[in-house]
């Protein structure tokens, strides 16, 4: 990382190498260098509780698919499984949004 005001994090999603200091400087960012601190929070109701519990089990299910080496088409579904109880809360993906993607990746032969 740099010093100053123009930091440089290197990461990668791949590995998951630097994504801990990526979140640190993003929450410096936010809110100084005590702005990690800001991200206590709770939920307060039951089932939106539940729900991320269940979007939480969707991406370590995700992170396994890729850790097998699964193909991409499967991992998508592993990712829906996390994004659909989060859509539940906030209403913003509909399925047909999910399963367009799903399907536009397939490779049908004629």
């Amino acid at each position: 990382m740099a010093s100053g005001q123009n930091s440089t994090v290197r990461a990668s999603a791949l590995t998951g190498e630097g994504i801990a200091e990526l979140r640190t400087e993003i929450f410096r960012h936010i809110g100084g260098d005590n702005g990690a601190q800001a991200e206590v929070g709770f939920l307060t109701n039951v089932r939106h509780q539940g729900l991320v519990r269940d979007s939480l089990a969707g991406l370590n299910a995700a992170e396994g698919a890729v850790v097998a080496k699964v193909p991409h088409e499967m991992l998508l579904l592993d990712l829906y499984n996390a994004l659909r109880p989060l859509d539940a809360i906030t209403g913003a993906t509909t399925t047909d949004d999910i399963l367009n993607l799903i399907f536009s990746t397939f490779c049908i032969g004629k």
